[in-house]
Formats: C-alpha cells, structure tokens, sequence
C-alpha cells in the first residue's frame, strides 16, 4: 500500500517531464540540418545556360532516342524511347522499336523538361555553376553543375551549344554515386517522323489554384505546400476516378520530381508490399524507411514507389529521385501508424519505454 501511494503522486509528474524532454529532443532536432540539408550559396552562374536550354524545348524540333539508366553497377538498366518532339504541338513518346504505338503528351503536362518551375527550386536549392566545354556522344556541350550546400555534386547537365537543346542529366546520391541519368542519342534536327492522327493530351486532371488546394486542406486532404526543406509543390491537380477524387502532387528540388497521388479510402484487405514489376524493396526498417511503411520499392531505373493507408487516404509515390530522397519523401507524410505532434510523442515515448 505504501509503496503504491509513494509512486502514484510522481507518475504525473514523470510523465510530464519525458513529454517535455521528448519535445525539447523534438525542437532541437528540427533546428539541427545535417551539413547538406541547407540551400547552397552561389553565384548560380550556370542558370542562363539552363534557362536557354528549357527555351530550346520550345523552338527546336529534333528526334532522339532517350536513354534513361538506373544505379550503376548490379541490376543497373538502361530504357530506351524514341522521342519525337514537334513544338507548339508536344512531345511523342515510343518504346523503341514500338513507335507506331506512340504516346502524344504535352510539354507541360508532366514536367517532361526544364521549366522555370524547376529551374527556381534548382537555383532555390543548390549552386548552379558553369563547369565548361565537354564533348558528349560527339556533340559539344556546355556542362552546368549542381552542388549542395556541403559542396557535394547533386547533379551535372550537358546542354548542347550549338541548338540549346538538353543532351543529358545526372542526378547523384550523396555518396556521389549516381542514382540515375537520361541521355538523347542519334539526335537528329527536324520534325522527324510524328504519329498522325493522334491528338497530344491534356494535362493530367485540372490544375488547382492556391484558393483551390486551401479549400482541399479545410475539408482535411493532406497537401502540403512542402514535404521536406528541399521538396517544394511545383504542380497540383484533380481529377475523378469512379467518380472520387484523385490529387496528384508533383513536388521537386529541380533535379528530381516526387509523385504523390492522394484520394480517400482504404486499401484492400488483400494488398501486400510484394515485389512486382521489377521493383527491389528497401525491407522493412530498410537505409531511412521506417518500418511503419514496410518497404519503399526501387525499380532499376531509378524510380521509388510506395502505397499505404493512413487517417483515411490512400498514398501512392512515384519519385524520380535518389533513394535518400525518396524515402524523405514518404517519411514526410502521414504514416500508417497515425500522425500529428502527439502520436509522434507517443510513438517517441513507447520508444523510450516510458509507455
């Protein structure tokens, strides 16, 4: 009885106290980046290059093919599609050898090259430096350098001097690895051969003005205007799906683009994170996932995706992006175990077993 009567007036107490412990812990590691998780300072003296490069997309007419490869080494893969862009009419796009089922897009419906969208998150995000003259696939090309804020290379551009036109990217882990890259070969300057007939697409759904994502958040649809420092929105829509509403965020840094397609629900009972279409999973608790999302699914060329449940939602996300960001991507948004400051608070004591 006694030793029942001593604890329970410190239990209050005791609690308060790890709750604002746990907080302070909280504050100080959302004040604390790490060395690279700042905008980089610059001269940014590569963005004109950059700028007259998202111009040419617009002005020249030219074919390709385009080769996008996934992380060097194991399981590294390379897909090729022949590209055909006409503008003022948008870009068509084939797996090689298959053109005769090409797919017509417009040029802005999915961000399919530079556009001052980017280009502001790119110059907001990390030093833009022009790196100079370098031959590419028997072209010459002025290289523009991306780095972070540590001085760490994000990505490297080859933009061709003579039409403006972009011959390639790469984007890089951390480490300096690269996580993927695309290239245009057999470049060829002219209309080329079009898919007649076919009709370019709209852009995905209706864009959503800023009155329009504020009203979607009122009524409780999670779309924040930011998922981490370095992953702004650049683009939102909506469309239906069975009649329900399907959004469908795009958030960059300017080198990489995070899909986040939202719509209310639940998953079905018989969904599982099994291995499908090519995709390697990260495994439960896997390099910056936690083990609340089971497992991010990296596809050979360089695409991340993942699906859960969560507060009503149903989140899917395509990220074109290094596996570190990729994973802050989904990290950043509800998770499947609940959300908000004190279901953090109870997970983070659970944790420290004080629950």
């Amino acid at each position: 009885m006694s030793a029942r009567g001593h604890s329970c007036p410190h239990s209050g107490p005791v609690t308060l106290l790890a709750v604002a412990l746990l907080c302070v812990l909280l504050l100080t590691a959302a004040t604390s980046p790490e060395a690279a998780a700042v905008p980089a300072d610059g001269s940014d003296d590569g963005m004109p290059v950059l700028r007259r490069a998202a111009a040419a997309e617009n002005q020249v007419a030219y074919s390709a093919v385009r080769e996008m490869t996934g992380p060097h080494g194991p399981g590294g893969h390379v897909l090729r599609v022949r590209v055909v862009n006409r503008p003022g009419d948008g870009i068509a796009l084939a797996p090689l050898g298959e053109e005769e089922d090409a797919l017509v897009v417009r040029s802005s419906s999915a961000l399919e090259s530079l556009d001052e969208r980017l280009l502001h998150m790119l110059q907001d995000t990390y030093s833009v430096s022009d790196a100079g003259l370098a031959d590419l696939d028997g072209r010459e090309a002025r290289v523009v350098e991306a780095a972070r804020a540590d001085g760490t290379l994000a990505g490297r551009f080859w933009v061709d001097t003579d039409t403006g036109l972009l011959l390639g990217r790469t984007v890089y882990e951390a480490t300096g690895a690269p996580a993927f890259s695309v290239r245009l070969s057999d470049l060829a300057l002219g209309e080329g051969s079009w898919p007649e007939g076919r009709v370019g697409d709209e852009p995905w759904g209706d864009a959503l003005t800023g009155t329009e994502r504020a009203e979607l958040r009122d009524g409780g649809w999670p779309l924040p205007e930011h998922l981490t420092w370095n992953l702004r929105l650049v683009d939102a829509r909506s469309t239906k799906l069975a009649g329900n509403r399907v959004v469908h965020a795009v958030y960059s840094d300017g080198l990489s683009q995070v899909s986040v397609f939202t719509q209310r629900g639940k998953l079905d009972t018989k969904h599982s994170p099994a291995l499908r279409n090519g995709y390697t999973g990260t495994g439960a608790g896997g390099s910056g996932v936690p083990t609340q999302h089971d497992t991010i699914f990296g596809g050979d060329t360089g695409q991340y995706q993942s699906m859960w449940q969560a507060d009503g939602f149903v989140y899917t996300v395509l990220a074109d992006a290094p596996a570190g960001l990729a994973s802050s991507a989904v990290t950043a948004l509800p998770d499947p175990g609940g959300s908000g400051f004190w279901a953090r608070v109870h997970r983070g004591l659970a944790r420290l077993g004080f629950l």
